[in-house]
């Protein structure tokens, strides 16, 4: 791979996700679920209380974990489902305009077609993700205390590594189909496979970063009583999940008829 035919490829697909405001849109949703979280979990005594109908709701107080807790719950779910949205076109869409012809007659290896456009994508879940730790981390300790940095920032690490598979299961999808839609049903199918497996079999949970949101692993990891294997193995094999299937999507789109 040339970086020079690499790097001029990257700064266009930066440039697109800019003019199509799909960088801003992925910003304004993590940024809102990540203030969100802390807030609706402060204010939820007093929600059950307007609601009570003169039914007494007795909750234990909310804390900081409270708040963590329910800020991982929200970027499991709704981020996931932007990024199928913001991407499942990357590729399929281009094939089905015929832009891709243009850009393939060019000295541009297809790998680096496929790689450049997940990069782009990744770079924007990574600056998403900082938007969305920064307004969670500041307003649960306005609220409540403040949380432990260390274990903060291992959990979304793992939320960088849930969602970076999410991201590659959408890019492969985009390069199978060349229909838009057809690609995000079939991401969409790919994260459903990727919650419910591990509920389903306890082996493949604990091997997936989805493992580390769960309520009993948060409590050790704020408390410091997680091991070394059990937190940051999850969060590597996500990772390296996601090479693979990126490296997948590189060999198919290769021998594909454009």
């Amino acid at each position: 791979m040339s970086i020079y035919t690499f790097w001029p490829m990257l700064k266009k697909e930066l440039r697109e996700q800019y003019r199509t405001y799909r960088l801003f849109i992925a910003m304004i949703v993590f940024l809102l679920l990540g203030i969100s979280a802390p807030i609706v979990t402060w204010l939820t005594p007093d929600l059950l209380k307007s609601l009570g109908n003169g039914v007494t709701i007795i909750l234990p107080p909310q804390t900081a974990t409270d708040a963590l807790n329910a800020y991982l719950k929200n970027m499991v779910q709704l981020p996931a489902l932007a990024l199928i949205l913001l991407a499942m076109g990357a590729i399929a869409d281009e094939r089905s305009r015929g832009t891709a012809v243009t850009i393939l007659t060019k000295p541009v290896p297809r790998s680096i077609f496929v790689l450049a456009k997940f990069l782009a994508y990744e770079l924007t879940l990574i600056l998403s993700i900082v938007l969305a730790a920064a307004g969670a981390f500041y307003y649960t300790g306005q609220l409540f205390r403040p949380l432990p940095i260390g274990p903060f920032l291992t959990l979304n690490v793992a939320l960088l590594a849930f969602l970076t598979l999410t991201l590659a299961l959408t890019i492969l999808s985009s390069t199978l189909v060349r229909s838009t839609i057809a690609a995000g049903g079939l991401a969409f199918l790919g994260f459903i496979v990727l919650v419910v497996l591990p509920d389903l079999n306890a082996t493949i949970g604990q091997a997936l970063p989805s493992a580390l949101f769960r309520t009993g692993r948060v409590t050790q990891l704020l408390a410091g009583t997680a091991s070394f294997v059990d937190t940051w193995q999850p969060v590597l094999i996500g990772f390296g999940l996601a090479i693979l299937l990126i490296a997948l999507a590189c060999l198919i789109y290769r021998y594909q008829e454009i």
